[in-house]
């Protein structure tokens, strides 16, 4: 005999013998305000990484457009 068994413990708990799945998760309807800036942050992100890329291919105008972009949604972040 188990020392589990020898105390009265038993395998299964009483009264889970027939439980099924779990309900499915609740999914989500709005973005918190967190999920918003991050995606604002991602999107200047990705506008001062073109802007770069701009820059190095000598396209001068366009990665001033792209930084300036980037710099008024920045903007809009704080």
């Amino acid at each position: 005999m188990k020392s589990n068994a020898a105390v009265g413990f038993k395998s299964k708990p009483q009264g889970q013998e027939k439980t099924g799945p779990a309900p499915p998760l609740e999914v989500k309807k709005e973005k918190t305000e967190e999920e918003n800036f991050k995606e604002m942050e991602e999107e200047v992100h990705r506008l001062l990484e073109a802007s770069a890329d701009f820059k190095l291919k000598k396209n001068f105008n366009e990665a001033l457009n792209k930084a300036k972009d980037a710099a008024s949604k920045e903007k809009k972040i704080r």
